[in-house]
């Protein structure tokens, strides 16, 4: 195949881009006849089409997509709160609450904006199908876009289980039911197997194209895949290519990964670009102000809970610790002046379920754009998760020195001394730990608890939430944190509702039940 980077062309516009889905997930994209006969006529307008999509990973903006991923992954779990307690959010409280049913708006969206995204990049990959270009580029281009496409329908089986493939452009009549998961998982096997063999390594990309996806990317996902469908042998071989071709490593610091001018370094497999200089940016992310102490100008939400704190605690990770959680009255990590706040420690407000806030979503006041649009990358992909990717795979087969070298490597770079005789469960949990302590508020935390299984053989988040679980009873016996529990205004039995044989998947839109004439069926234990 052609050296492609050498003829990567500058995206010229935006003015001719592959049409949208809508909400009927399987309706033909607006205009894709013409943007197949009209635009995809040239190298220079393929490649235009391709960087362009990467601004679709989370379709239409923050609300819609960024809450959902970090509401169900980090406030349906034991890390954090709803947090915001001064407005009315009746949907968000139903998800963190394990309340929710089918006409829940925020599942809704998340649902149907990841569908629009599948629809466009499905639009583009026919366009250049169809494109008088060489072939070499022809595949890079479809290559990239696949793997969107299978970033959208891992975070679709992660929280639904099976539903429909749509994999090209269907008229509009056209009705799908819901594969397996397995099905699912099979195909972004085949799509990213295929694209690891193609798309460049991220060092082989110009630096104004390390945006871009890349073998490590497409290798690093599929790693994550056969760890939730516990194939722990392909896992562990998966994520040890990836550390042993050298594309990736830690950043010396673990600070260095939240400073607002970090973008796409060393550690970082694959990023959503935000408000940045690379192609094709997000003009902004609202989520650093969705996330903020309402008494620093925030909106309140996610607020961190304090067993999350405690658990950082009671492993001496000061360094983890202040790099994950503004915690009130506390100087800023990174801030040593307290710019934001004139010389004062951080302020929570009143309002707040919790004191405590996410650090790796913060910006200082001193770097605070003067439009108030604030736009951190998302961190979707880093090598941290890869090598702990590699430690669990290892320490499920009982390969325990090359778990640990793994975990052991996460852990130098914060300090922590890792104990080298761990094995068995020991070293499972340990692990697990790990990830929990590393990953915090990256949007993991409830699927690893939902697809770890415990000795029984069970859930690990059916010992975690529920009556009976250790969250719920911390919170309503144990627990001594004064401002969670003088806030009542948020239910201190969060998790009280989860139910094992209801709540390892989300409710399917009941919306799209209806569109497709129902073909898609309902998951078990929620209303039609």
């Amino acid at each position: 195949m052609k050296n492609i980077k050498r003829y990567i062309l500058p995206v010229a516009g935006m003015a001719l881009l592959t049409a949208a889905g809508c909400n009927k997930l399987d309706q033909d994209p607006y205009g894709s006849s013409i943007v197949e006969s009209q635009y995809y006529t040239n190298l220079q307008q393929c490649n235009t089409s391709t960087q362009v999509a990467y601004r679709y990973i989370d379709y239409s903006s923050w609300w819609e997509i960024m809450n959902w991923r970090y509401l169900s992954g980090e406030a349906a779990s034991d890390n954090a709160w709803i947090g915001n307690t001064y407005q009315p959010h009746v949907t968000y409280d139903a998800v963190g609450h394990y309340t929710i049913d089918p006409g829940n708006d925020r599942c809704e969206a998340q649902w149907v904006d990841l569908y629009k995204s599948i629809g466009r990049f499905n639009s583009t990959i026919a366009g250049i199908q169809r494109a008088p270009i060489d072939d070499s580029y022809k595949k890079q281009f479809i290559a990239e876009l696949k793997f969107l496409r299978a970033w959208c329908y891992f975070d679709l089986v992660r929280n639904w289980g099976g539903v429909p493939l749509v994999l090209a452009i269907y008229p509009p009549d056209k009705h799908f039911s819901r594969s397996t998961t397995k099905e699912v998982y099979t195909q972004l096997i085949n799509d990213l197997t295929e694209g690891a063999g193609i798309l460049p390594k991220k060092s082989a990309w110009p630096a104004s194209d390390r945006f871009r996806a890349s073998r490590g990317a497409a290798l690093t996902l599929l790693a994550k895949i056969y760890l939730y469908m516990e194939d722990w042998a392909k896992a562990e071989t998966t994520a040890k290519t990836v550390i042993d071709e050298g594309d990736y490593d830690l950043e010396n610091n673990f600070s260095a990964l939240w400073a607002y001018t970090y973008r796409n370094g060393i550690e970082s497999v694959f990023e959503i670009q935000n408000g940045s200089s690379q192609v094709p940016a997000l003009p902004y992310n609202e989520f650093q102000r969705v996330l903020n102490s309402a008494g620093d100008g925030g909106w309140g939400y996610y607020s961190v809970t304090s067993d999350l704190e405690n658990a950082y605690k009671s492993e001496g990770d000061s360094i983890r610790l202040q790099w994950t959680i503004n915690r009130h009255g506390l100087p800023v990590a990174g801030d040593p002046n307290n710019l934001s706040f004139d010389g004062r420690p951080y302020p929570a407000a009143n309002s707040s379920k919790s004191a405590r806030f996410s650090r790796k979503h913060y910006i200082p006041k001193a770097q605070r754009p003067a439009n108030g649009l604030p736009a951190l990358n998302d961190k979707i992909l880093r090598f941290a998760d890869v090598l702990l990717i590699h430690a669990e795979a290892c320490a499920m087969q009982n390969k325990t020195g090359d778990a640990l070298t793994s975990l052991k490597r996460v852990r130098n770079r914060v300090m922590l001394t890792t104990n080298m005789a761990l094995s068995g469960w020991d070293l499972i949990n340990a692990v697990r730990k790990e990830r929990r302590l590393e990953l915090a508020f990256e949007g993991d935390r409830l699927y690893d608890i939902r697809r770890w299984k415990d000795q029984s053989g069970k859930p690990v988040i059916n010992s975690i939430m529920g009556p009976n679980g250790s969250f719920v009873k911390y919170n309503t016996q144990t627990g001594t944190d004064a401002w969670e529990k003088n806030n009542p205004n948020e239910l201190q039995t969060k998790g009280v509702n989860f139910n094992p044989d209801i709540h390892l998947l989300w409710p399917i839109p009941a919306s799209q039940i209806i569109l497709s004439e129902n073909a898609v069926v309902q998951n078990p234990g929620y209303s039609q």
